[in-house]
């Protein structure tokens, strides 16, 4: 497993460091209506946010930065908030194998962060539930990563809000009940028949007890991404309303991030239609959004279309400044008809 993730980095790494003279990565064509943002009844103690791999990293970023706004986090396959320290060798290197990573000194980051109001204040996230997950079988990124995420949130949550799961059978991928390709092959579109409902572990961690799964019969609504241009991220968005919250009940939001190469790029609405969220929406009043980051072989390359977790949009990339953590945030805003703190 070691030799297998080494190979994995150095395949990632001329990937993403190498510059390719060709036009930079377009935004998605789909077909679909690209739709301004309806104003929802949105309850603000119910948003939370998760992501696979770059879009676990990304989940952690939009945690700390917003830590006022959101209630809990969930990393699959991703590390600690400011890992890369804003540099590619590190994010590709000890935030993939999981080696020499000081939860401790991205810790005191953060603090310093905080004090200055590049992001809100950690004494938010003492209420906030964590979950994390590792596949047994990943191997792209190594156990050590996640332990080292469980490792930076301990001092910040209460007892008892932390929960990892590192039992499942899984590669390096979303694991579902019956949708993707078998729990042991990583192909795209990254999402794994399991046997085991990731989406409504984590959802059931951060909620509490819900109602149990339906059918996913309402609308997955394209919408456009404030700021996509200078985010590096693609137009629109796709965004999952359950029935009642098109009707105007008053529900949750919850923001699930892709990993690299599942953005609607890559797999259209797949990863919106087939990693199990949006069973556990309807049924429990949950609007998701669906962000999309854009892919791009010039510089910054990011040919894998993954999100910004070492610095290719700014050395604020981490922070409320970051342009992707702010366009997520607009988007949020947008939905809600407020200006959220």
């Amino acid at each position: 497993m070691r030799h297998q993730q080494i190979r994995h980095f150095a395949v990632m790494f001329s990937i993403l460091v190498g510059v390719a003279c060709s036009d930079e990565g377009g935004n998605s064509d789909d077909g679909r209506e690209e739709l301004p943002p309806t104003t929802f009844q949105i309850d603000t103690n119910r948003i939370t946010v998760s992501g696979i791999s770059s879009g676990g990293y990304m989940a952690g970023q939009l945690h700390i930065a917003h830590s006022n706004l959101f209630s809990g986090v969930a990393i699959l396959a991703g590390g600690p908030y400011w890992c890369a320290e804003g540099s590619i060798l590190k994010g590709l290197g000890p935030c993939l194998t999981g080696d020499d990573i000081d939860p401790s000194r991205l810790l005191n980051y953060a603090r310093e962060l905080s004090d200055a109001g590049q992001i809100d204040a950690l004494a938010n996230l003492t209420e906030d539930r964590v979950w994390l997950f590792h596949g047994a079988n990943d191997a792209v990124v190594g156990a050590g990563v996640v332990t080292a995420t469980a490792d930076f949130y301990e001092p910040l949550v209460a007892s008892g809000g932390i929960v990892a799961v590192t039992d499942v059978a899984a590669v390096h991928g979303m694991p579902t009940l019956s949708v993707g390709a078998a729990c042991d092959t990583m192909a795209p579109p990254f999402l794994n028949s399991c046997d085991y409902d990731a989406a409504g572990d984590l959802l059931h961690a951060m909620y509490g007890p819900l109602h149990g799964r339906v059918a996913a019969d309402s609308e997955l609504r394209t919408i456009m991404q404030p700021g996509s241009d200078n985010a590096k991220m693609l137009e629109s968005a796709f965004l999952y309303v359950p029935r009642n919250c098109a009707d105007g009940e008053s529900c949750g939001l919850h923001v699930a991030l892709h990993g690299c190469q599942q953005s609607s790029e890559f797999i259209d609405a797949t990863f919106a239609t087939g990693a199990g969220y949006n069973e556990w929406a309807e049924s429990n009043d949950l609007l998701v959004l669906y962000p999309q980051v854009a892919s791009s072989k010039v510089a910054p390359a990011n040919p894998l279309g993954c999100w910004d977790w070492w610095g290719y949009t700014g050395d604020d990339y981490a922070t409320k400044a970051g342009p992707q953590v702010a366009a997520i945030k607009s988007m949020i805003d947008a939905l809600a008809g407020l200006n959220l703190p």
